[in-house]
C-alpha cells in the first residue's frame, strides 16, 4: 500500500509538471506592464522635435527609436531595445548608434518602469512614468541626481516634418 501511495504521489507530481510546461513563464516583473509605452511620442523644444516609437512587445523584445530633428537636419537619434531575458527586462539603448548598453530592470507597474546601470557613466538610471498629458521620460545618476526630463504627449501618427 505504501508503494501505492508514493507512486500516485510521483505521477501527481509528474501531471502537474507537465501542466506548468504548457504555462508561460513566471518573470520578476510583468513585461505587459510596459504596453501603456507602445506608440510614438512627441516632444518640441523650439525648432526641434524629438519623437519616440515603440513597437509592442514580439517574443522577447520590444524595439524602439528616437529621433531628434529640425527642419533641415536629424540632430540625434538611438535606437532602443527593451528584452526579457531569463527573468529580467532590460533596456538597451545605442544613442547615436554607439554599442548597447544594459540597463536593469528595478522598478515596474503600470505607471513607471525604471532602470539602472550604476557601472555606466552618464544616465545610471532611466525612468518612464506615464502622465495624464503623455510620458515623461528621465535620465539620471543612480541615486536620482542630475535629472534631465523629456517630456513627451501621445501622437496617433509620427510628426509630420516642418
Amino acid at each position: 500500500m505504501k508503494s501505492l501511495n508514493i507512486a500516485l504521489a510521483g505521477l501527481c507530481l509528474l501531471f502537474s509538471s507537465a501542466q506548468d510546461a504548457g504555462k508561460a513563464p513566471a518573470y520578476a516583473f510583468d513585461p505587459q506592464k510596459l504596453a501603456w509605452l507602445v506608440g510614438t511620442w512627441e516632444m518640441k523644444e523650439g525648432e526641434k522635435i524629438t519623437e519616440e516609437t515603440w513597437l509592442p512587445l514580439k517574443g522577447s523584445q520590444m524595439f524602439g527609436v528616437s529621433q531628434t530633428y529640425n527642419s533641415k537636419k536629424t540632430v540625434f537619434f538611438e535606437f532602443l531595445r527593451i528584452m526579457i531575458k531569463q527573468d529580467m527586462i532590460n533596456y538597451i539603448p545605442q544613442p547615436g548608434g554607439d554599442p548597447p548598453v544594459a540597463f536593469y530592470i528595478k522598478q515596474l507597474d503600470y505607471h513607471v518602469a525604471m532602470w539602472e546601470n550604476p557601472k555606466h557613466d552618464h544616465p545610471q538610471r532611466i525612468r518612464y512614468e506615464r502622465t495624464d498629458k503623455g510620458m515623461t521620460a528621465t535620465i539620471s545618476l543612480h541615486d536620482g541626481t542630475q535629472p534631465k526630463p523629456f517630456v513627451f504627449t501621445r501622437q496617433s501618427q509620427p510628426a509630420k516634418s516642418p
